[in-house]
């Protein structure tokens, strides 16, 4: 972060006009004659040049970007453009002209500018890069595309951290943690399943690895998050708010016209400011509430704008409410979590919707929103959802000696239930691992896969993915860009090169060593990996393989 006495976040208002084209992906004509001069375009470009000249004169960031790197870190998990949905078009990911405009800035001061990303599996950087037209905006602007997941990595440990205590980053990312280069954090301003929002320091979940990024994305999601702010921030976040999404990210988003682009130097203020815009309380998201205790906020920031607000749809991660009971009225959802400190309210085992509610909500960091995003994206590629499907989470409530499981109406099952229950069946997560005799089909994980539970109720719902069909007009491409990038870090592995941690699927702490009385107060060691061993290499390379075939086939 940069270090100035007034950490200060800027709002400003873009033209009224109508921004609902190429929001999520660059037309072929980007860089002509005819493109520089659309309004829409020419207006972001303003609407940025306003926000950073502003924010420039109170914090004087350019001083730091004479001939400096600058790393641009946008928000690509998935570019939903084509991909074979109902709509042609969802505000998932950060928006081109955006990133164009900001590019276009910076290069009055640098042309040492990476646009860097690790988007969501399945689905590589690079196709993410092409299907989002940042390949032709590199080419035409000069500046350097990099897939973070094809570099290699190295380690540190964080010991006053509370979950996160290993952190593991791509090489391009020490010259950040040195403070030899420069970071902007690009999100887009929309909803999220597993946080309430995705703003600023949640986008630098897409930086770490992604076995690292499942470690702990579960109940102990929102302080894993925090955990991270104490090895790097972004020096600036510039929040792209044009055309925002509300709903339930990272599935489909619908578009919000905020038309507002709000930046700053502060990473968990920035962010403030912009779940306000949003009409939701920052006091109601827990990952806000963590930073805060952690002493990341700073209740004297300046804010120079009007905070108008725009009302998003906020995300609704239940498996239990109206919605799935509208939309998928034959999927039964039995939820059971003793963690949660709910106790039944008489000897029939009864519990209260409150409680109910409790158990569902103990880890929407991980089961319950990876699942609900499955159904979601069901709903998007216009599936048929008169299927039944029993679908069960969690490690079940102890009561009299016995596990039980509870649908949206209170009612109780226990194992031998469920193991009587017609039709098929599914329970997702490793703490659910005691019912893999009792379901079809078992998705170990603590969180699973992001897309498994996806795949899985196509598979038991008789239903083709169309994401993975031809209607998705990247499919070809984004194959082949899958098997490239295995190739690529198999020769990472080869030459010895750590790319990752091991998967771990299950639910607990990975203190790295004990640490010394200074290392504790120390915020981040370097702590270099051991070298790696010929069988290591091998089985990596091995499972690598395999990788690519769990995310299409889980």
């Amino acid at each position: 972060m940069i270090m100035n006495n007034q950490n200060t976040v800027v709002i400003t208002q873009a033209s009224d006009m109508n921004y609902l084209r190429d929001y999520v992906s660059l037309p072929r004509n980007f860089g002509s004659e005819e493109y520089e001069t659309r309004e829409d375009v020419r207006a972001i470009r303003n609407t940025v040049y306003r926000n950073l000249e502003t924010l420039d004169g109170e914090v004087h960031f350019s001083r730091r970007l004479k001939d400096c790197r600058v790393l641009i870190k946008p928000n690509l998990v998935t570019v939903f453009h084509d991909l074979g949905m109902k709509e042609r078009d969802y505000p998932e990911s950060t928006d081109p002209r955006v990133i164009d405009a900001v590019v276009l800035y910076l290069q009055q001061f640098t042309r040492d500018i990476q646009i860097v990303e690790s988007a969501g599996k399945g689905i590589p950087t690079r196709a993410a890069f092409r299907i989002a037209g940042l390949d032709r905006l590199a080419k035409v602007r000069g500046v350097e595309l990099i897939a973070l997941e094809e570099q290699p990595v190295e380690r540190y440990l964080l010991p006053r951290a509370l979950v996160m205590k290993e952190m593991i980053i791509p090489k391009p990312f020490i010259p950040i943690v040195n403070g030899d280069a420069f970071y902007i954090s690009i999100p887009k301003m929309k909803a999220n399943l597993y946080t309430g929002v995705t703003l600023g320091f949640k986008n630098a979940m897409g930086i770490i690895p992604y076995y690292l990024r499942l470690r702990n994305h579960n109940h102990a999601l929102d302080q894993k998050l925090v955990d991270m702010l104490r090895l790097f921030q972004a020096d600036l976040v510039i929040i792209d708010g044009i055309v925002g999404g509300e709903g339930n990210g990272p599935a489909p988003v619908q578009p919000v016209q905020s038309r507002v682009i709000i930046s700053g130097n502060h990473s968990v203020e920035t962010d403030r400011v912009a779940t306000r815009m949003m009409g939701i309380d920052p006091a109601e998201i827990h990952l806000m509430r963590v930073a805060d205790l952690e002493g990341f906020n700073d209740p004297d920031v300046e804010i120079i704008g009007d905070v108008c607000v725009t009302p998003y749809k906020q995300a609704d991660p239940s498996l239990l409410g109206n919605w799935m009971q509208e939309n998928f009225p034959y999927v039964r959802v039995l939820v059971g979590d003793h963690r949660a400190g709910v106790k039944p309210e008489d000897e029939n085992c009864h519990l209260s919707g409150e409680d109910i509610r409790r158990m569902e909500m103990f880890c929407r960091g991980g089961c319950l929103a990876a699942t609900r995003y499955a159904f979601d994206m069901l709903y998007h590629e216009g599936q048929k959802r008169d299927f039944h499907l029993t679908v069960i989470i969690g490690p079940g409530l102890m009561v009299n000696g016995r596990l039980h499981y509870y649908d949206r109406d209170g009612f109780p099952l226990t194992e031998d239930d469920i193991a009587e229950t017609q039709g098929k069946k599914m329970a997702v997560g490793t703490c659910a691992n005691h019912l893999k005799p009792l379901v079809d089909r078992f998705i170990p994980g603590c969180m699973p896969f992001p897309n498994s539970a996806h795949m899985i109720v196509h598979q038991l719902s008789g239903t083709w993915c169309t994401v993975l069909s031809l209607r998705n007009r990247h499919l070809i491409p984004a194959l082949f860009d899958t098997l490239q990038l295995c190739e690529r870090r198999k020769r990472l592995l080869h030459q010895g090169m750590r790319i990752d941690i091991p998967w771990h699927p299950e639910d607990k702490l990975f203190p790295p060593r004990v640490f010394t009385e200074n290392e504790l107060k120390m915020q981040f060691i370097a702590e270099p990996f051991e070298p790696l061993l010929k069988e290591e290499i091998q089985y990596l390379r091995r499972e690598e393989n395999r990788s690519i075939l769990a995310t299409f086939f889980p």
